[in-house]
């Protein structure tokens, strides 16, 4: 394109009250795919599906993407984002406040902590890695292996919570595994579903009624 084009195509975008931002391309939202770097999504932008191998995604307040999905990297989302789905295996997911997921977000080694107010459509689920959320919305279960839940505020959960069964550590003289996960449920939490523990859990529920959903589902092997 010649520049005096280019010069009257951004003069008429102007008068005509309306910039096309530059995470679009020909009126479709740009796609990051990547095996090496990051990905920067700036203040209202929107941005397709975001894939990186190594590298981390930052997405600023205001912004919104499709499915994000990072193999070894994390992914750190400012207030009012909103997304398809969000996944790392190795990286943490940490937002702000109010954030939207219209389906799961999802992590092998590493923590999800999120702002208070955060909607989420699906599922939240980690192997490894601590689970965090105040005052929002699952419209699914809550899972994990091996990291801590903290549920506060006005949580509400209308699924299961779910504590998966746990490997065997090896220990010198055998196999054992001795720690236990934490479960930490505010006095104004709602699950409706059930508290489904498939392993040993401390168990800290501030609100007693809540023991009624506890369902034990072990076993040892022996």
């Amino acid at each position: 394109m010649k520049l005096s084009t280019l010069v009257a195509a951004v003069t008429l975008a102007i008068s005509a009250g309306c910039i096309v931002s530059p995470a679009f391309a020909d009126g479709n939202p740009t796609t990051i795919d990547k095996v090496l770097g990051s990905a920067v999504v700036g203040s209202n932008q929107h941005y397709g599906d975001i894939s990186l191998v190594n590298g981390s995604v930052q997405m600023a307040s205001n912004s919104s993407a499709n499915d994000v999905s990072v193999v070894n990297g994390s992914v750190d989302i400012r207030d009012n984002v909103s997304i398809n789905s969000g996944s790392t295996v190795n990286g943490s997911i940490e937002t702000g406040s109010g954030l939207q997921v219209a389906t799961n977000l999802e992590t092998v080694n590493g923590k999800i902590r999120l702002g208070s107010k955060a909607q989420i459509g699906g599922n939240i689920d980690t192997v490894n890695g601590d689970i965090t959320l105040d005052s929002g919305e699952v419209e699914q279960d809550i899972s994990t292996v091996n990291g801590d839940i903290t549920l506060t505020g006005n949580t509400v959960v209308k699924g299961d919570v779910i504590y998966k069964p746990r490997g065997k550590k090896k220990s010198f003289f055998g196999w054992r595994n001795d720690s236990k996960p934490s479960l930490h449920i505010g006095a104004d939490v709602v699950v409706e579903g059930r508290i489904l523990l498939q392993q040993e859990v401390e168990l800290k529920l501030d609100n007693p009624a809540m023991q009624d959903k506890v369902v034990y589902d072990i076993n040892d092997g022996r």
